[in-house]
């Protein structure tokens, strides 16, 4: 079995406002034994945050048995100490990653609304003969405009990847144009800042061209027709005054539909504004 834990951390603040990694590190250890851990809202070296510390040593000091993948949604001067400040989102696998890219997504002008820079980390597996892609990401909360434009470019990242697994390039391997074919499988998880009311949902479900497998919610094939449980909102009525509700997803690709074992989230957790999600795949 093949364990995955996704986790907005909102930089370790918890629901009492008080910053500590360490009880993110507990959260997950208690959460499940996670061979991927993808977090968002991982910051280094930013005044605004932590008080400019660096959570991507801290995640390595906390599991060293994994490997980091650590995607900047900007990287900034006039950091803590005269370090380059960042603020992104952070992968830690136990298992092979065979190449890992780090995109930006779109931030088109929208000048009614603040926002932040927002980026998604992509990831190629390898598990027991078992190879997929892994996206985590988190989107826009207060521009939809921007939303929906990193929804649709989310899944543009899947449809050329489905393209050049079908039509891969020249091969020169152990060279810098060796080509590493992407699988067709994928899973995107993260905090995607839409319900399952919006059209950013809608969206993100929508038909694909004819070849590439349509992306599904994880909690709707496991769960068909059930409530879903909340991801947001349980604890920390301050900032979500809707109260519990879901903004957390994992997205896969439908030929992943029969490996699917379980997806539950963690609704005890007060360490963040969000809870863990944890998602279940057979391997074989």
């Amino acid at each position: 079995m093949l364990t995955l834990l996704s986790w907005n951390i909102q930089y370790g603040k918890g629901v009492d406002g008080r910053i500590d990694l360490c009880r993110i590190r507990d959260g997950i250890l208690e959460t499940a034994d996670a061979d991927i851990v993808c977090l968002q809202e991982v910051s280094r070296f930013e005044p605004g945050t932590s008080k400019g510390a660096d959570q991507l040593q801290a995640f390595q000091e906390f599991f060293p048995d994994y490997e980091a993948f650590y995607g900047p949604a900007y990287d900034r001067s006039e950091g803590v100490d005269g370090k380059r400040r960042q603020f992104g989102n952070l992968v830690l696998s136990r298992i092979q990653v065979k190449q890992a890219v780090h995109h930006v997504l779109p931030s088109p002008p929208d000048p009614e609304n603040r926002f932040m820079l927002r980026q998604a980390s992509e990831l190629q597996l390898s598990y027991q003969g078992f190879s997929f892609r892994l996206v985590n990401t988190h989107l826009e909360y207060f521009s939809e405009k921007q939303q929906l434009e990193q929804v649709h470019r989310l899944r543009e990242f899947h449809q050329l990847a489905c393209a050049m697994n079908l039509n891969p390039g020249i091969d020169m391997p152990g060279t810098p144009f060796e080509q590493l074919n992407p699988p067709v499988e994928v899973i995107i998880c993260g905090d995607f800042n839409f319900t399952p009311e919006s059209e950013s949902y809608r969206q993100m479900l929508a038909s694909t061209p004819e070849g590439i497998p349509v992306l599904r919610d994880a909690w709707n094939v496991l769960h068909p027709g059930e409530v879903r449980d909340p991801t947001c909102g349980v604890f920390d009525r301050k900032q979500w005054g809707e109260g519990p509700h879901c903004r957390d997803y994992y997205f896969v690709s439908s030929n992943l539909d029969q490996r699917l074992e379980s997806i539950f989230i963690n609704l005890t957790t007060r360490a963040s504004d969000h809870q863990p999600v944890v998602l279940e795949i057979q391997e074989r």
